[in-house]
């Protein structure tokens, strides 16, 4: 290695090197430099460096107590972060702590401690020189309740806030008010929340507008039901029959008064086509449906056949009984007509009805083709208590003239009605289970068996037909040819199958103890011919039994049943056109045994 030296000449003064005089005073910067450095970290150690500011406060050369003591004293007063809360013309001043949010002093000052002390060396002597040149401002951490800040919101949202209302009618009286519908309005507590605290957050502070949700109501109109309400309840509401449509001649009203209306009007809401939903004013229709029930009942009847008496000699007709049409309200027409009428100014209605012709019209006796007596039986009842005679006259008076047209069934029971002491039947000896008793009605039965043996001989198809349990004196001979009824269950039935009216005349007479059934109508050529009674399995009768009666007096004796075998009995019908069999019927009868009854007074004041 070869050395460049310097050779001082004698007598010269030795020369200094300008560089060395250059890197002297750099290395005297350097330890000037790293003293400062060193006395500016030993100064700021537990300090906030110089520059380092919060909501512009500068924080620099205090300790971490010191800051925390200034920040929670600054942030309270803080001017940029005043709210002012405002829904319409109304204003709410509030301050950060109103609405639960606070600064968290210790993790703000920390966080300005931290400043140009994160990093390599370098980094932290850079950040603290940009600092101390720059400034910062350092981030700050806040607190937030939000329970705090709902309640606040909720208490103010008290004076906001109001429940939607619909429009409505109010109804005193007569009269009908209409009550104004009501937008409702609800604070969005959470929105407006959330707003607040961002304005806190970013320190702008200002006017934050309230988050309100308003609802229309779903009615908002009710001009219209006003005015139905209004006429509904205006004048009462005649119904009327026109005499036209009434044979007595006179008109049939019935009026809802204005009480009734006002009883009957309901509001509902009705749901449109496009959406919206309107009040409409009405009545009620099952109050409605009850008073037109009531208006029915004047208006209704079943029409009325006509009934006639049959004079063989000259072959005509005479009305006994005048036909009558039938006539029923339309409740369903009504309905719609009241509906419609009931809100105008017209306050009358007329009543439609339905018009039921009768089978057999009195004016159209010359076409029911009754000219010939078909069929007639007798039967005898002499010797029969007051009351049995009395009620057989009732029951056979029930079909008197009574005309039954092609095709249509025969029902004794229907013809015959109600069997009770109402409609004029008297107590008589009854068949009731296996015994006889006292009953309404007895002897109802002897016009059936008439009935029956009418129809027999007349060719007719019977339909239903039941036998007595035992056999009864009455209705033989023959054995077999008795038709017991008992309504509703027991009934006898036959078919008018002949393309002629079949008209049906029945004769008392209690003198001699008989009723009789004729037939007449137009005669088909059929001839009716028997065969029996077959009886079998003849079983006989036990012996009499007798029963103490208290209402009789002491030593007397009454028979009430009279002791009979049992048998089954079968008998033939074969119904004929000239020498061809039609049809031939079976009717099978089976009696039970029947013990002779009598009555044994134990009643005082007897021999």
């Amino acid at each position: 290695m070869v050395e460049s030296t310097e050779v001082v000449q004698p007598g010269k003064a030795p020369r200094i090197s300008v560089s060395c005089l250059v890197l002297s005073l750099i290395d005297i910067a350097a330890i000037l430099l790293a003293l400062a450095l060193v006395t500016y970290e030993y100064l700021y150690m537990d300090r906030i460096y110089p520059g380092v500011s919060v909501f512009g406060t500068e924080l620099g050369g205090l300790t971490l107590a010191e800051a925390e003591i200034v920040l929670q004293q600054k942030f309270p007063v803080y001017q940029p972060v005043r709210l002012t809360l405002r829904y319409g013309e109304r204003t709410w001043a509030v301050s950060p702590q109103e609405v639960g949010v606070s600064l968290d002093a210790r993790a703000t000052a920390l966080a300005a401690y931290a400043a140009g002390r994160e990093g390599s060396t370098l980094k932290r002597l850079w950040d603290q020189g940009r600092i101390l040149w720059l400034g910062y401002a350092a981030p700050f951490t806040l607190l937030i309740d939000e329970g705090i800040g709902t309640l606040y919101l909720s208490r103010l949202a008290q004076e906001i806030n109001q429940p939607v209302r619909d429009a409505a009618l109010v109804v005193r009286g007569f009269q009908v008010e209409a009550v104004p519908g009501q937008v409702g309005r609800e604070v969005d507590i959470a929105a407006t929340r959330q707003l607040i605290y961002q304005r806190i957050a970013t320190l702008t502070g200002g006017t934050v507008d309230l988050v309100v949700h308003q609802t229309p109501p779903a009615i908002a109109d009710v001009s219209r039901a006003k005015s139905d309400a209004e006429r509904i309840l205006s004048a009462p509401l005649v119904l009327k029959l026109p005499a036209e449509d009434s044979e007595e001649g006179n008109e049939l009203t019935y009026t809802l008064d204005q009480t009734t209306l006002a009883e009957m009007l309901t509001l509902r809401q009705v749901k449109r086509d496009d959406g919206q939903v309107v009040l409409t004013a009405g009545l009620d229709q099952d109050k409605l449906m009850a008073h037109l029930q009531e208006v029915a009942k004047l208006i209704d009847r079943p029409p009325r056949d006509g009934r006639f008496d049959f004079d063989p000699a000259t072959g005509t007709l005479t009305p006994i009984v005048t036909s009558q049409n039938g006539r029923s309200l339309n409740i369903t027409e009504t309905v719609r007509l009241v509906n419609a009428q009931v809100v105008t100014d017209r306050r009358q209605v007329l009543l439609p009805v339905i018009i039921t012709r009768p089978q057999v019209a009195t004016e159209d006796a010359e076409s029911l083709g009754i000219k010939e007596l078909i069929s007639e039986a007798t039967t005898y009842f002499r010797g029969s208590s007051r009351g049995r005679m009395h009620n057989i006259q009732v029951a056979a008076s029930r079909f008197h003239g009574l005309v039954i047209p092609p095709g249509e069934t025969f029902s004794f029971n229907e013809h015959l009605g109600e069997v009770s002491a109402a409609t004029g039947y008297e107590e008589s000896i009854i068949i009731w289970g296996n015994r006889s008793a006292v009953g309404i009605g007895g002897g109802v039965c002897q016009v059936s068996t008439t009935a029956f043996r009418a129809a027999f001989w007349g060719g007719y198809p019977i339909t239903e037909r039941w036998a007595h349990g035992y056999r009864v004196g009455w209705y033989e001979p023959p054995v077999g040819m008795d038709a017991t009824v008992y309504s509703p269950q027991v009934d006898f039935k036959f078919v008018n199958d002949t393309p002629y009216h079949l008209l049906i005349e029945t004769e008392t007479n209690l003198e001699a103890g008989t009723v009789t059934f004729r037939f007449y109508s137009t005669g088909t050529g059929r001839a009716v011919e028997m065969e029996g009674p077959f009886e079998a399995n003849v079983v006989p009768h036990g012996p009499a039994v007798y029963r103490e009666d208290p209402t009789l007096p002491k030593g007397t004796t009454k028979q009430i049943d009279w002791a009979h075998d049992g048998v089954d009995v079968t008998v033939y019908r074969i119904v004929k056109e000239g020498d061809k069999v039609l049809w031939k019927d079976t009717f099978f009868s089976r009696y039970r045994p029947w013990q002779a009854v009598y009555l044994v007074g134990t009643g005082e004041g007897g021999s």
